[in-house]
């Protein structure tokens, strides 16, 4: 074969080869935004926890400092026979604290709502029969209960796929929702940023809202301090472990 002749062979294989390789990159796109985060093997239980304000997404899965130990408390109850994956939600969990910052709270829970949201479409998706865990502190109980109680007015059926919610320390806590309110919370006071509706028949039989009593931020300024916004060791990490039963008896274990 001459020289002129080979030009136009290797130029058609070239364009296959790029042909080919741009197929790919977009199948493994489209999978890669529809599988889990462990990949594509879908596991029977994942459990999604969100960090409260200011905590770091370094360490504790992610989840902060308060819901990473409850995790671990539902991890370490795991039968042999079945499978779990974590996932901590990835968006700002603005610190408060720092005034300057403060002004970006609401936006901070507004991306964590869409977060958390666009997580579980996915999950459903990918994984149909695949039961989930929530589990949110402070700021992170915010984003939880929003997309909870969105979800209960638009009748979306991934709320079907929750087995279990359990918050903490929420700054819409709201102390006449009796179904689902727990801790030694007073009933006098409600969460700092205003109490939220009561939460739908739809989730209410599996969902735990626990507030500390003179916890600031779930039970308002006038009714204690921010040192008591602390649940991972107050009382043995007693609160933890009841909503890491609460979610063992809804998934079966």
């Amino acid at each position: 074969m001459y020289a002129d002749e080979a030009a136009p062979v290797r130029a058609r294989h070239t364009r296959r080869l790029l042909a080919g390789g741009l197929a790919a990159m977009v199948v493994w796109l489209v999978l890669a935004a529809l599988a889990p985060a462990s990949g594509l093997a879908c596991s029977n239980v994942e459990f999604i926890g969100v960090r409260g304000s200011g905590e770091s997404y370094s360490g504790n899965y992610g989840m902060g400092t308060q819901i990473g130990p409850l995790f671990e408390r539902v991890k370490a109850r795991k039968p042999s026979t079945q499978t779990l994956q974590s996932y901590g939600l990835e968006y700002q969990a603005v610190n408060v604290a720092e005034w300057w910052k403060a002004w970006d709270y609401y936006f901070s829970v507004w991306e964590g709502d869409k977060h958390l949201e666009n997580r579980i479409h996915n999950e459903v998706s990918a994984c149909g029969s695949m039961k989930i865990l929530l589990a949110g502190f402070s700021q992170g109980a915010h984003v939880v209960g929003d997309v909870i109680e969105t979800w209960s007015h638009n009748n979306d059926s991934a709320l079907s796929h929750i087995y279990g919610v359990a918050l903490y320390g929420d700054p819409r806590f709201n102390n006449e929702d009796k179904t689902v309110d727990r801790g030694n919370y007073s009933h006098e006071h409600w969460g700092i940023l205003t109490r939220r509706e009561l939460y739908s028949s739809k989730i209410n039989n599996r969902l735990g809202d626990w507030c500390r009593l003179k916890d600031a931020i779930c039970q308002g300024f006038n009714a204690g301090g921010t040192e008591y916004h602390e649940y991972a060791k107050y009382n043995g990490g007693e609160f933890l472990q009841q909503g890491a039963e609460m979610m063992y008896s809804h998934i079966g274990w």
